[in-house]
């Protein structure tokens, strides 16, 4: 990614992680029943907790690829829990796929991360 495309990319990342974070936290039960996470309003409120934190650290971090890498590990957690929400019965296909693409994001945001990092070593708009 080049750099101009690197920050904005991040900016766009932060509005969705922002939108997530506070619909999670505002209404965990619905927000889980809708993304598949089970009956877990505690578990979906705490990620919409640590959303919300990852978020005001892609828009006002100085160095934005270290919130970049939280939110690549908070969906290895996201990934994690629903494959273990894929042995309930009736939720097991959706559960399945949102496991996978927990793990696609994991990679894309990894991605994002590293592009980050390198763009902030060179002054780039990746670094605030």
């Amino acid at each position: 990614m080049r750099p101009s495309h690197t920050g904005r990319f991040a900016d766009g990342v932060g509005v969705v992680t922002l939108a997530m974070g506070t619909a999670l936290t505002v209404a965990p039960h619905r927000t889980a029943k809708a993304l598949s996470l089970g009956d877990h309003p505690r578990f979906a409120r705490t990620v919409g907790l640590v959303d919300l934190a990852l978020a005001s650290g892609l828009f006002l971090g100085r160095t934005r690829w270290p919130w970049m890498a939280g939110r690549a590990a908070l969906n290895l957690v996201l990934a994690r829990h629903y494959h273990a929400e894929t042995r309930r019965a009736g939720n097991s296909s959706a559960a399945r796929r949102m496991a996978i693409a927990m793990g696609a994001l994991t990679l894309v945001d990894g991605a994002a991360a590293v592009a980050l990092r390198s763009v902030s070593k060179t002054g780039g708009d990746g670094a605030r």
